[in-house]
């Protein structure tokens, strides 16, 4: 499971209205100077306004109060089901770890989706991606979501544990065909598919891990905005601090330090790989020098770099209320269909 509604002390309390309170007046005061932003403000003015604020927010909450403040990813899983009128199904697996379907366990087709969120927030819109697929390719698709502990009650490589336990169960208990089943993530969950991959080829030298063997390629891996590097030195986390909704502040395994030679023999573990990631993002100098790393033991790697799009914006958009969908948001939504 994800993590239990934490308990916060007194001082805990003050500091987070404190921080509520400090969020809300750089709101107010960077939607009165909206205009004045420039051209290294984000291009849409309530988008500037709202990344501003998440800026400074994240930058002060723990995560603690925001795991206080949040439903879990059970929570909000079975809230979600509520809202859409079905079911829950869900599993229990080892590691404390749960997952979550969204259609039929017995389909053929699988989306497995890791979530996001810095390994410190539980997933959130990311039940709405796999439902809105779901319904579009069928019921022979269905969508599992990995409910992975939480930083800092549990950490790296405790959810790279439970993520071998899901594709474990997946293949070897439920019978599960791997060149039937995707791999989804955005950020730290894109992170959590590279961990798995790289364990797949070079087993982790914690030997409380199980290897993964599968008999076939997973058929794909969608690794949106990911999450590569955990040193924030890239010319982009200056050229891009104004725009995006990340900051330094909230950024062990690193796949962008990873040379090109680590990654011989991918392919026999995944048959396609698809990275999307906007030009304004902090991360995106890292996420472009990775994907040319990577191609150069995978050239069949599409990586498609959105021009105006920032952080993880396919999961985030929802969060602040944008309506129409972006361009990454049309691009995996395609991509997976097309796949499935």
């Amino acid at each position: 499971m994800s993590h239990t509604r934490t308990t916060l002390s007194l001082l805990e309390r003050l500091d987070l209205v404190f921080s509520m309170l400090k969020t809300i007046a750089t709101a107010m005061v960077t939607l009165l100077g909206v205009s004045f932003r420039g051209p290294d403000g984000h291009p849409k003015p309530m988008k500037h306004v709202i990344h501003t604020a998440l800026r400074i927010m994240n930058a002060r909450i723990s995560a603690t109060q925001i795991q206080n403040m949040s439903a879990s990813t059970d929570e909000a899983y079975t809230a979600f089901a509520k809202t859409k009128g079905f079911k829950p199904t869900s599993i229990k697996l080892p590691e404390d770890a749960m997952a979550h379907w969204i259609g039929s366990p017995d389909a053929e087709r699988i989306l497995v989706v890791f979530h996001g969120g810095g390994f410190v927030y539980p997933a959130t819109t990311q039940f709405q991606f796999l439902y809105d697929v779901q319904k579009e390719t069928g019921p022979e698709t269905a969508g599992i979501v990995l409910s992975y502990s939480l930083a800092p009650g549990k950490h790296y490589p405790h959810q790279l544990k439970q993520s071998i336990a899901l594709l474990s169960y997946l293949v070897n208990d439920a019978g599960k065909n791997p060149e039937n089943i995707i791999l989804a993530g955005d950020s730290a969950g894109a992170n959590l598919i590279l961990s798995v991959l790289s364990h797949m080829l070079h087993p982790h030298p914690d030997g409380s891990i199980p290897p993964l063997n599968t008999v076939a390629p997973f058929k794909g891996a969608v690794l949106v905005s990911p999450w590569v590097n955990f040193t924030p030195n890239a010319p982009s986390y200056m050229r891009n601090r104004k725009k995006d909704m990340v900051n330094q502040y909230i950024l062990t395994s690193q796949p962008g330090t990873a040379a090109a030679k680590w990654w011989q023999g991918i392919e026999t573990k995944v048959r396609d790989i698809v990275v999307t990631a906007g030009e304004n993002e902090v991360m995106f100098d890292d996420t472009y020098k990775f994907s040319e790393t990577l191609k150069r033991s995978f050239p069949t790697l599409q990586a498609q770099f959105i021009k105006g799009e920032t952080h993880d914006q396919l999961f985030m958009d929802p969060v602040v209320g944008e309506k129409i969908p972006s361009g990454s948001a049309k691009l995996i939504k395609s991509w997976v269909a097309a796949k499935l």
